[in-house]
């Protein structure tokens, strides 16, 4: 046999050095670094799409369910009736639940227990993860932003203002636990604390704090007129800026935010 198959066999047979492993793992790391974050933002932004499209249904159903009661829109719950129970009866996803056929759709996907685990003895109707827009769709509230009236339950589809700009649906979340609630109040919900985030519950939180769960810390809504899409902090009204009501509803009123969270006063806004 020659020198030089020899010495071609021997250099076959030859491992990698510790510095050329230890240079390979340390590419492994760097990319895994690169990729990990790349791959948490498309699992985010995977969720976030599937929450459109379950308020993409939810926004069609509630014209189905206006078509068949005379115009009207999906009321809150029915807590205007003597005798409502809390605990038991029928909210929204209840009246829905003929038109969507699916109770998985009142789910935020961002959210990974399964829908409807009880909570403090709360059916499943209550605890959603997909919340309506109480005082500025379903019910509207009579008086002023700075000085509620009464609450009254119901309103025309029609007569809605601002069909393109009226959030109906969005994401909610009961801090501290794995469910949601089946509403936000419009006068709570868009006036939020930006510094800090919430372990537990709170009407001023509870929309706010589901930027976390999808992609760019945006929150999937759906609108009157059944268009889905998803909004930033360009919506809310910070803490800071806004210390008390009256500059709160100056903040409002100035931004045109009363088209998107709903105003006061009548039926139509």
């Amino acid at each position: 046999m020659s020198n030089s198959v020899t010495h071609l066999r021997r250099s076959a047979g030859k491992g990698f050095t510790l510095i050329e492993l230890l240079v390979v793992i340390a590419i492994i790391a760097i990319l895994a670094a690169i990729l990990f974050p790349v791959f948490a933002q498309a699992k985010l932004a995977a969720k976030s799409t599937a929450a459109l499209s379950n308020l993409k249904q939810i926004g069609t159903s509630i014209h189905m369910y206006a078509a068949d009661n005379d115009d009207g829109t999906v009321l809150t719950d029915q807590n205007e009736f003597k005798g409502y129970d809390y605990l038991n009866d029928p909210t929204w996803v209840t009246s829905l639940a003929p038109y969507n056929k699916n109770h998985d759709i009142t789910w935020d996907p961002a959210r990974s227990i399964p829908q409807g685990s009880p909570l403090n003895g709360y059916a499943s109707q209550f605890l959603p993860t997909l919340a309506i827009n109480d005082g500025g769709f379903s019910g509207y509230w009579d008086g002023s932003c700075s000085n509620l009236g009464n609450y009254k339950y119901g309103r025309s589809m029609t007569s809605l203002e601002f069909p393109a700009e009226r959030a109906v649906f969005m994401p909610d979340i009961w801090a501290g636990t794995n469910v949601g609630w089946y509403y936000f109040r419009h006068y709570q919900a868009p006036w939020v604390d930006m510094s800090q985030d919430y372990t537990d519950w709170s009407w001023y939180q509870e929309v706010w704090q589901t930027r976390l769960g999808h992609s760019g810390k945006k929150i999937p809504t759906v609108y009157a007129d059944s268009h889905a899409s998803k909004v930033g902090p360009e919506k809310f009204i910070s803490w800071v800026e806004a210390p008390d009501t009256t500059t709160f509803c100056s903040h409002l009123y100035s931004r045109g935010l009363d088209k998107f969270w709903g105003g006061y006063g009548g039926p139509s806004l």
